[in-house]
């Protein structure tokens, strides 16, 4: 990675997150590069959307609202993201992040942060690989045993097809809203040979 780049990116994530969530990041890019390596990506557009995949997580909820308005952020349906997913608008707000703050143009890169928490019908191997490490990523404290190891480093498509189901479980566990993509992204990865 570009030292400049790398030095401001971990600059403005130590300004931004919280000790945990810096944590988070730095386990997440440590996951995708091994990944990237295995999948033979490009590391360093690998390791600049896992750093900067959460860069606005720690914003508040109106925080969220004042930046999507001010920077006038096209978001789909984002009357019912914020008013049932807030959690997610974070992605959205990180790929603008990435572009404006760091001038990273590279669509790979902000697609990887933009569908770093849903998903989208036809994700590249970066998106995906961004979307598995943020989920499996060693700092996090459940139960990972449905993606086995071998299974990560062999076959990516279905690692994420595990990873989308076990979100879309978790969600309807605790009786939560599903997004309005979401049944068509499942869908499509499980319709196709992807």
């Amino acid at each position: 990675m570009n030292k400049n780049i790398e030095q401001k990116i971990y600059d403005y994530l130590s300004a931004n997150l919280k000790p945990e969530r810096y944590n988070h990041v730095l386990a997440v890019n440590d996951l995708a590069l091994k990944l990237a390596k295995k999948y033979k990506l490009d590391s360093y557009k690998i390791s600049v959307a896992a750093l900067l995949h959460d860069c606005a997580k720690n914003m508040t909820f109106e925080e969220n609202i004042k930046y999507i308005k001010k920077h006038k952020l096209k978001i789909k349906d984002i009357d019912f993201i914020t008013k049932y997913l807030p959690q997610v608008l974070h992605s959205y707000i990180g790929a603008d992040i990435a572009k404006n703050v760091f001038h990273i143009k590279d669509k790979e890169i902000i697609n990887s942060i933009y569908n770093h928490t849903i998903g989208r019908v036809g994700m590249s191997d970066y998106e995906k690989v961004i979307f598995v490490a943020d989920a499996l990523s060693l700092d996090r404290k459940y139960k990972k045993s449905f993606v086995p190891k071998k299974v990560m480093f062999s076959d990516l498509d279905k690692t994420f097809k595990l990873v989308l189901q076990d979100k879309i479980k978790y969600v309807l566990s605790k009786f939560k809203v599903l997004h309005p993509d979401i049944i068509k992204i499942w869908n499509y990865y499980n319709s196709q040979n992807v």
